[in-house]
């Protein structure tokens, strides 16, 4: 994915769906990755890319949650037309497993 500003970014929608990486292995429960080197790369935890990444990260929950209904409703649709994607296996539990990610002290 590109912004609007030529910024490469990844978003990996099977696993924010329901598969995680590993061919068939589902053991990964992480909400969010964060490897030691992506903190390295920002300067670490003192830094002020790790403060802005912090921000940002916040801010962008905020917007997810702000907008959840939209975007719960996309996936309900792509969900009932694209039922055969790998990342739609789970049905119904798909979107309820999303919820859980999206508000995760219920506040849904």
């Amino acid at each position: 994915m590109v912004d609007t500003e030529g910024h490469i970014m990844h978003i990996d929608f099977g696993f924010m769906l329901s598969n995680a990486p590993g061919k068939g292995i589902k053991f990964e429960k992480a909400p969010f990755k964060f490897k030691k080197e992506y903190l390295d790369i920002i300067g670490g935890i003192s830094s002020k890319g790790y403060k802005r990444f912090k921000k940002m990260m916040v801010d962008g929950i905020q917007a997810l949650q702000e907008h959840a209904d939209k975007l719960i409703l996309l996936v309900e649709m792509m969900c009932l037309g694209q039922g055969d994607l790998p990342c739609f296996e789970g049905g119904e539990n798909v979107i309820r497993e999303m919820k859980d990610r999206i508000f995760p002290h219920g506040g849904n």
